[in-house]
């Protein structure tokens, strides 16, 4: 199921559900996330986060960085929405 919110408006990810596999884009990477990109929308990145942590991803193929697990996945949220939201 595709859905948005990213770091810039129109971003995209997609989890194939079956597999657990998640496709990130720029959603979430294991770098440092971007929220000050022209376009960015940190209310729809942060809403993006916590659906992201509430997804049966068992592994993730990010837009940059390394491909990761659910554990990583939800440090990484973690992590950003304790200093954004």
């Amino acid at each position: 199921a595709p859905a948005q919110g990213a770091h810039v408006c129109g971003e995209d990810w997609l989890i194939e559900a079956q597999s657990g596999t998640l496709l990130s884009g720029d959603a979430i990477y294991d770098g440092p996330l971007i929220e000050t990109l022209p376009g960015a929308d940190l209310d729809q990145y942060i809403a993006t986060l916590r659906t992201l942590m509430d997804i049966p991803a068992t592994v993730v193929h990010a837009g940059h960085d390394p491909s990761f697990g659910r554990d990583t996945l939800q440090q990484i949220a973690r992590k950003y929405l304790t200093m954004w939201a």
